[in-house]
């Protein structure tokens, strides 16, 4: 009697179709990384966070908006698909970066890096409470060593300049909390069907836009640019042309 050997499984091939998203995620990591060190210079030289704000996603989506005419796909804003601009602008623009570009001026660029390296943890969270992941003892484990990470910033006297800064560290981490809310808001299952990423990015923008202004108004935080530039306004539009380009390829890798 002979016993046949079960068929090995076959890898897929590794094509450059499948290397895009690998591609999308280094992308996005490399243009995070100047984000803070932008932000920082904007805010200490005299930008105010919510002028801030609402210039930053104005020009943003700007920028995607003339991108998607020069391409030829003007992007058109459907009526039935603005409850989720409106949602996820105030979600992960206004309100987290508020808080982003209000510690930013407190904390040094790497606290506020190590901070926001937390989206990702928060984003599993938030996917185990809506059952989107499933629980596993690495992944928690990781956690467990990111929050110890945390206490050996705020804890230890010399691990900061002044100890009241450690209550700006806690704030801070209203902004990774918000950004994950959203990034599982965005995920596949809620994005609005039929529309193109550069439409995404750009109305979530222009909604963010459309909650920072009365925002900045209601504070006495409206500021208008000068010419020439300062360096915070030159800092602020360099921010918003990389992140046209990380936020459309946010919604490219979701996709």
């Amino acid at each position: 009697m002979t016993s046949s050997t079960p068929p090995v499984p076959q890898t897929p091939p590794v094509t450059p179709r499948s290397l895009v998203p690998v591609a999308l995620l280094f992308l996005i990591g490399a243009l995070w990384g100047s984000f803070f060190v932008l932000i920082k210079i904007a805010v200490t030289d005299g930008v105010l966070p919510v002028s801030y704000l609402f210039w930053f996603t104005l020009l943003s989506g700007g920028w995607l908006f003339l991108a998607g005419m020069i391409r030829g796909k003007r992007p058109k804003f459907a009526r039935a698909d603005l409850p989720y601009y409106l949602k996820l602008g105030l979600v992960r623009f206004t309100l987290a970066n508020m808080i982003l570009y209000t510690v930013q001026g407190k904390l040094a660029v790497g606290i506020m890096a190590v901070i926001m390296a937390f989206v990702p943890i928060f984003t599993y969270l938030i996917s185990l409470l809506v059952r989107i992941e499933k629980f596993l003892w690495l992944r928690a484990t990781g956690i467990l060593i990111g929050f110890a990470g945390v206490l050996l910033i705020v804890l230890p006297k010399s691990s900061l300049p002044d100890r009241s800064l450690a209550i700006w560290v806690l704030i801070g981490f209203g902004a990774p909390l918000l950004h994950a809310i959203a990034y599982v808001a965005l995920s596949e299952k809620s994005r609005p069907k039929n529309v193109n990423s550069i439409t995404l990015s750009s109305g979530t923008l222009f909604a963010a836009a459309f909650f920072a202004l009365p925002l900045a108004l209601a504070l006495g935080e409206f500021q208008t640019p000068g010419w020439p530039l300062s360096t915070g306004e030159q800092a602020l539009l360099a921010h918003s042309i990389i992140a046209a380009v990380n936020f459309y390829t946010i919604f490219e890798l979701i996709r």
